[in-house]
């Protein structure tokens, strides 16, 4: 987390416990309680960081899947906050045609529309080039 005058930036990275990850799959009741500290700490940081009503906070996505996560979690947890915020989203013009399929599904399903951007002056992957 840091901050300038002008913004937040809040990173997010959840990764299930190394111990989780080497046991004997069990189904998820097993990551439960490791997940859902994450979660926690996940929603104080939101908290402290965020604005309530979501203003002047930009989430930069490639559509990872850690970045739907965040898009979930924040509508889980902070709707009025993701409703706020600004979504962008970065086309490298080398995205997997199904990246992009989940980047509308993304839009579709929380009602957030991503202001997209590209690579200065380039609308095609040739000219990028």
């Amino acid at each position: 987390m840091f901050s300038s005058p002008s913004k937040t930036v809040l990173r997010l990275t959840l990764r299930a416990p190394a111990a989780a990850s080497r046991a004997t799959p069990r189904g998820f009741a097993s990551l439960a309680a490791p997940l859902q500290a994450k979660v926690d700490g996940f929603c104080k940081d939101v908290e402290k960081h965020l604005p309530k009503d979501g203003k002047g906070a930009v989430f930069a996505t490639a559509w990872l899947a850690t970045d739907n996560v965040y898009v979930a979690l924040m509508n889980k947890h902070f709707p009025e906050i993701l409703n706020g915020m600004s979504l962008v989203a970065i086309d490298t013009l080398h995205l997997f045609p199904e990246t992009l399929v989940c980047a509308k599904e993304v839009e579709a399903k929380y009602g957030k529309k991503a202001l997209w951007k590209l690579p200065k002056d380039v609308t095609t992957r040739e000219e990028f080039i």
